[in-house]
């Protein structure tokens, strides 16, 4: 078997940049131990030769739907690291294998906490696969530890890209799409509602009703959550850079781009944590009111992310409360804790709409201990109320 060519790129808002033997002995982003380049590539191609390549062939045999084998030879290998976070420094592998091509997500874990976290996530990635079948999270193909890294081979969502917050010039907030390598993409509120919306009935489609367990910790600051969409009617702005200069053109006026549901694809890019959001005890409160819990958690941890996902903690427009409650109410409606008791829907939804405005906003108490030291709790603080307010108006007149 003829080895393939390996070649390392690092991902920019320009483009791929190969990387020359200057770059190899930079320390990796984000890195307390100053990792270079070069251990960082070097691991990354050993990990995925392991066993003569065996692994990696079966990866995409499964994702090529083509039973490939050790004579079927990868021609080319690209190994383009994406970006770095605190916990994991995540690349992208491309194969050329029989004149196509495939694409793999590769998260690797360099400190002692991101080797716990994904270690955990590894394991969590495959049991929801197992329990749900839904194909909001990444699948996991190859995963292991070497060279002290630990490394997980996924799914990669093709044409899927970050959103964030942030404000134009009058100091307007708007969300923008990351379209990495072209620009920015100006998004309505019609369009923002709708990956909202969607988002909300992912994290309610993976809650466990009976065992309270619910995917968190995650942020759109962290852009866990991606979108893909199609049939762009506003082109995209100029090149970007994350955290960089804002300053542009916005849309004409009445241009709502033109997007409907069919158009906007939302993912989930991790499961860090499966469990209960607060210490329930599950003989010893009524599923309903943990999920109350789980439902004011979402309609307030969705409007949170950072102007540009590294500036300044930002709060989403009204429009994402409804947008939650939609979302929430359609994952809601399609699980089979209700469906096989439909009692149990109405109950909850008397339930909801049973709490006084003063009530409701008392309610939120118990979430904010989540947010102790972290720069999101100042902004709820402010928000809350208003918050609740516009929560209570979407439960008594829209359920």
């Amino acid at each position: 078997m003829r080895k393939p060519f390996i070649k390392y790129l690092v991902s920019s808002p320009d483009g791929d940049i190969p990387v020359n033997a200057g770059m190899l002995d930079v320390s990796l982003e984000c890195d307390p131990y100053e990792t270079p380049y070069r251990v960082y590539f070097q691991s990354i191609e050993e990990f995925l030769k392991q066993d003569e390549l065996i692994p990696l062939l079966h990866a995409a045999s499964r994702k090529l739907d083509k039973e490939y084998s050790p004579r079927d030879e990868i021609s080319e290998i690209l190994i383009r690291a994406e970006k770095h976070g605190l916990l994991y420094h995540p690349a992208s592998i491309e194969l050329i294998l029989g004149g196509r091509k495939v694409k793999f997500g590769l998260n690797v874990a360099v400190t002692d906490t991101g080797k716990t976290w994904l270690r955990e996530e590894i394991s969590l990635l495959q049991r929801l696969h197992s329990k749900y079948k839904l194909p909001y999270l990444p699948e996991v193909h190859i995963s292991g530890e070497l060279n002290s890294f630990v490394f997980l081979l996924e799914d990669w969502f093709e044409g899927y890209h970050e959103f964030h917050l942030t404000c134009d010039e009058e100091r307007k907030q708007k969300m923008q799409l990351w379209k990495f390598g072209t620009g920015y993409l100006n998004l309505t509120d019609t369009q923002g509602f709708e990956i909202y919306r969607q988002a909300s009935k992912i994290l309610t489609l993976y809650y466990d009703p009976e065992n309270f367990n619910y995917i968190y910790p995650w942020h759109h600051a962290a852009g866990d959550f991606i979108v893909k969409m199609e049939h762009e009617k506003n082109p995209p702005l100029p090149p970007f850079s994350k955290g960089g200069d804002t300053k542009s053109p916005t849309l004409a006026k009445g241009d709502s781009g033109g997007f409907s549901d069919k158009t906007i694809d939302v993912r989930l890019t991790t499961a860090r944590r499966y469990r209960p959001l607060l210490d329930f005890q599950k003989n010893e409160i009524n599923p309903l009111f943990a999920l109350f819990y789980f439902f004011l958690h979402l309609s307030l941890h969705m409007r949170l992310d950072k102007i540009d996902g590294v500036g300044e903690v930002v709060w989403a427009k009204d429009y994402s409360v409804d947008a939650a409650v939609q979302g929430f109410l359609e994952a809601l409606r399609g699980k089979n804790y209700f469906n096989n008791y439909p009692s149990r829907y109405e109950e909850f939804i008397d339930l909801l709409r049973s709490f006084t405005l003063d009530e409701l906003k008392v309610s939120f108490n118990p979430l904010l201990d989540l947010y102790a030291g972290t720069k999101d709790l100042p902004v709820i603080g402010m928000n809350l109320d208003k918050h609740a307010e516009k929560l209570y108006h979407a439960i008594q007149i829209r359920l």
